[in-house]
């Protein structure tokens, strides 16, 4: 029965989820099963069974008009097909995106790493350090280049990676009854572990800030408040890699799923946004340009950004309204 719930799942796949679809897709459901018991009961073998029902069932064109989908039919004939995600498909999309994910994740978590050794070694500046002069300033320095180096190439990498699919840009495309199964599926099973890791990366971005913060307020040395620093940023580090990768999960599903961010009407939301930023933003630099050289005010005029910023979020929300209510 299940051979034959996927073979209708497929079916379908190409007509809208409207409700007429769907009260036709359940009749037609309760249709083949009737059929397959009434089969099964005559002493069919399984296989027998089920290449009977899809035979006599299996042509949509066949019992469209009895189904009353004669016209859904004719209104997506006119619609181009969408690609169709297999099983193998989507799991390969799944681990392509969370091998990226890590691999952003960790270029960050260096990113933020790399200055750490040159702030705890800044204490000996203008010293010998390892008999060589500011020698802890000139290590601290190799090794911020390095991560930071290090940190570009993953970056470019993880870029690559992202790119083999571009399922987050293009919404043509429908899964399968088994890919769609299995999305929802690790959607479940990953429910839990993404909010831990979000939960753990919150906490510790709390506690981070801490040490600076007691060091500060009693005025401690100057030593410890440096490796309150250290400890702030290593800290942070791991915390923004936890939510990079649990993101880069969700993210995934959300766009199989045309979920949240990569829903129908969220990039519609999105278009409209680009579409007013590419007039917006140059409009906005023009002003700051001719307000910067008239007045010669560079050290105020900066204000502009902030305040284009909150302009430019009002005017795409009020867009927004007007569409929900056409």
């Amino acid at each position: 029965m299940e051979t034959i719930k996927t073979y209708l799942e497929n079916m379908f796949m190409h007509l809208p989820k409207n409700r007429e679809a769907l009260q036709a897709k359940e009749e037609l459901l309760n249709m083949m099963e009737d059929k397959y018991l009434e089969l099964k009961n005559e002493g069919k073998t399984e296989n027998e069974a089920v290449g009977i029902v899809i035979s006599e069932f299996g042509n949509l064109n066949e019992v469209a008009e009895e189904l009353g989908l004669s016209e859904i039919m004719k209104e997506s004939a006119y619609r181009p097909e969408k690609k169709v995600l297999t099983i193998d498909v989507v799991k390969d999309f799944l681990e392509n995106r969370v091998r990226a994910g890590q691999k952003v994740g960790i270029g960050v978590l260096l990113a933020i790493w790399s200055p750490m050794l040159l702030i705890f070694l800044s204490r000996y500046e203008n010293q010998s350090f390892m008999g060589v002069y500011n020698g802890g300033l000139a290590l601290g320095l190799i090794v911020l280049f390095t991560m930071a180096a290090a940190a570009v190439a993953l970056f470019i990498m993880s870029g690559v990676e992202f790119g083999k699919y571009d399922l987050d840009k293009n919404e043509d495309f429908v899964l399968d009854y088994q890919a769609d199964s299995f999305v929802k599926a690790e959607e479940d099973r990953n429910r839990m572990s993404n909010a831990l890791r979000i939960t753990i990366g919150v906490v510790l971005c709390i506690f981070s800030v801490i040490p600076v913060m007691i060091l500060g307020v009693i005025d401690g040395p100057e030593n410890l408040l440096i490796l309150g620093v250290v400890l702030l940023l290593l800290v942070v580090g791991v915390a923004v890699f936890l939510f990079i990768t649990a993101g880069t999960r969700l993210a995934s599903i959300d766009i199989l799923l045309k979920k949240g961010d990569y829903s129908e009407q969220a990039r519609n939301r999105n278009r409209k946004s680009e579409s007013i930023g590419g007039i917006y933003w140059p409009i906005v630099v023009i002003i700051y340009l001719a307000w910067s050289f008239i007045s010669g005010r560079w050290d105020f005029t900066w204000i502009i950004w902030p305040l284009a910023g909150i302009l430019f979020a009002a005017i795409v929300a009020l867009a927004a309204f007007i569409d929900r209510k056409k």
